[in-house]
Parts: structure tokens; sequence; C-alpha cells
């Protein structure tokens, strides 16, 4: 069957002759083009998220596309478990130096997109420059290589990370001592540990401690108390490190602060709107419905169409405060400075995008900063 369709075709004169080979050649080359066309796609940068996610809009596309760099891992500037991370600031700007507002040329690898459906690419500046983003952020220091799942570059990749560290590059600088020195500078809640009897250690974190912790055990356990004081609330932490053994270093406390379960915790009036305060960590358990949350804005995030604001650096956990760019003008002038860390009191209804709790503030009256 194949054979006598590989007679009916027609393929242009140049190709016509004896033998099967010309036309082979000419179906192998409609193959090597059509597979081309399908691998390559092309867009305009809108947006530089941190130094390995994009906002790209291809042609045709209603909104712009969210793309993560195939193969590295640059710090970010609010990591939903670790807040921000040193040299955040400086990949993302690197990266938008590079390739903001320009047209790139985008290519996959072995999966399409990754859990949070992000599209996973290779992109390459447009000509004459042509340099591969994803490998130029790790040989300027802006990323490691992050090799947890295959990809096709994964040699040439390590090899730019390589070289970025022994030439003492961005991340690398002063042999990674510039990073220590930036986290000892109080940019990181540390963990203390303690040597104690019967050679097991003690580990102490923000008025915590556990003790009996034997030596292959460290690691999981600093690991295990760093997460979830960067992932939960007060509120929540308390539980959850109860829960892994940890208890107050001060006997007369019943626990550190916020430790109150959200049963036991007053509401507050909310006079200005009516009703009752919401703890801000519980707003999830109130989809669909108007509430009123009062808290700290910690984080301030803005795009091309929205401003986040949000109580806690763990964005996807916790209530986000959405704020359309079309309504700003709205607003006081320079609204991410007169909400970021200022403690606010704020009505509206609480959605769920994308399993994330929201809360949409079209109006000024919505929200006031609370003195």
């Amino acid at each position: 069957m194949f054979v006598r369709r590989e007679r009916k075709a027609c393929p242009p004169q140049g190709f016509r002759g004896k033998g099967r080979a010309p036309l082979a050649v000419y179906f192998l080359l409609l193959g090597i083009l059509a597979g081309s066309a399908f691998a390559a796609e092309t867009g305009v940068v809108d947006e530089v998220v941190d130094g390995d996610t994009l906002r790209v809009r291809t042609a045709g596309s209603a909104e712009a596309a969210t793309v993560r760099l195939i193969g590295i891992d640059a710090p970010e500037r609010s990591h939903p478990s670790l807040g921000k991370e040193f040299f955040s600031d400086e990949a993302a700007a690197y990266l938008a130096s590079l390739c903001r507002g320009k047209t790139v040329r985008m290519e996959k690898d072995a999966e399409e997109t990754d859990k949070y459906d992000r599209h996973l690419r290779y992109v390459f500046l447009p000509p004459p420059d042509g340099r591969l983003l994803n490998e130029e952020m790790l040989r300027a220091g802006m990323a490691r290589a992050y090799t947890r799942f295959p990809f096709s570059r994964k040699d040439a990749f390590l090899a730019a990370e390589g070289r970025a560290r022994r030439e003492g590059t961005g991340l690398w600088k002063d042999g990674g001592m510039a990073e220590a020195r930036w986290l000892a500078a109080g940019n990181a809640a540390p963990v203390d540990v303690y040597p104690s009897g019967g050679r097991t250690f003690v580990l102490a974190h923000k008025g915590l401690a556990k003790t009996g912790v034997e030596r292959g055990d460290l690691p999981k356990e600093i690991e295990g108390i760093l997460r979830l004081r960067g992932e939960l609330s007060d509120t929540e932490f308390a539980s959850k490190a109860r829960d892994r053994g940890f208890r107050p270093i001060d006997s007369s406390s019943a626990g550190p602060p916020g430790s109150e379960s959200p049963g036991q915790r007053a509401l507050l009036p909310a006079p200005a709107f009516g009703g009752t305060v919401i703890p801000w960590e519980e707003a999830h358990r109130h989809q669909g419905e108007e509430i009123v949350v009062e808290g700290t804005i910690v984080r301030t995030h803005r795009t091309e169409k929205v401003l986040y604001l949000n109580f806690h650096p763990n964005w996807k956990r916790y209530l986000t405060l959405v704020i359309l760019v079309k309504d700003l003008p709205l607003f006081p002038t320079d609204p991410e400075k007169a909400f970021r860390g200022r403690k606010v009191r704020v009505r509206g209804e609480v959605k769920l995008y994308k399993d994330r709790p929201e809360m949409v503030v079209r109006s000024p009256e919505d929200i006031t900063v609370v003195p």
C-alpha cells in the first residue's frame, strides 16, 4: 500500500526521475519542513516574571502565555515557601534586559507543560543575536541548572553553570559567600543547631525547639521546619510544628504568637463596613461569600493587567487581593507603595481562581489602611 501511494504522488519536476530515491528524498524534506514548522514558535515577550519565567504573546493569542525556561532554576522574588531569594531581583532584571519587548523563538523538548500549566520551552533571541536565553542565564551566573527532569541540553547547561561557578559570576560571587552574607544579614530566619547529650542535637527556630534529633536526620528536620515557616501562617505553623515535635522554648508560654486555633481567635469588629472581620488565613473557607478581612500586605506583584496584594508570601495558599490595572486610577497614586507593609481592612467576595482564593477590589471604598 505504501509503494502504491508513493507512485501516485506528484512531486515537483525537479524531483522526478527513475527509481524511488528522489521520491524518498522529497517526502523526507516535506517531513523535516513540517516538523520544523510545528516545533518552532515565535512570540513577543510581554513580561519577565522572574529569572526563569516569561509571559509571551504569540500571534493570534488573546492573552500572553506563561513560559518556563527549560533546564534552569533562577532565584525567585516571591517563592511561595521560601519568600524572596538571594539575587532574585538581579536575575529578573538581567533576563528583562535581554528579551523584554522582543520577538523570540521557542522550541519544545520532551514535555509540553509543567504541573502549573506553564509552557516549557527553550527560548532564543532574534537574529543576529540568536543566543539561547536558558543557557545565557546559566553562563551569567543568574540561575542554576535544574536537572530534576530530563532534557536534551543537560550536559551543555551543566558546563555553563560550571564556568560561572569557577569565574565567581552572579550567584557564585566570592565563592558563594555573597549569598551567605545576604542570608546572615537577616534575609532569612535561621535554624540554630546545638549538640546535646547522647550524640543528638537540638534544633531551635522562632521560639520553638526540638530535642533528640539524630545526626542523619538534621537535613530533613531543618528543611521541614523552614518549609512550614515559609508556607504557613502563624496559626497553622504553630500547629504543624507541634506535629513535628517542636515545642515552645519558653515553658510559661502556651505557644508562639498567633498559635491559637482559628476557632479560638476573637473576631474583630469592623465598624467601617459592618459585621465582623474574618482572619485572612481563613478566607478560603468562605468561597462565594462577601466578607471582611484584615491583615498586613507583605507582597505586591504587578502585571500588565493586574496588581496583586498578598497577606502572605505563599500566594498559592492564602488570600490574594486583586486590583485590575484599569481600575488603578481610582486608587492612591503608586498603590503598591501605599499598601505594601501596611495593615489593611478589605471587603469583597471570595472566589477561587485555579484553586487559589482571591478577592477582587474594584473600589477604594472597599479597602482602608488601618492605623
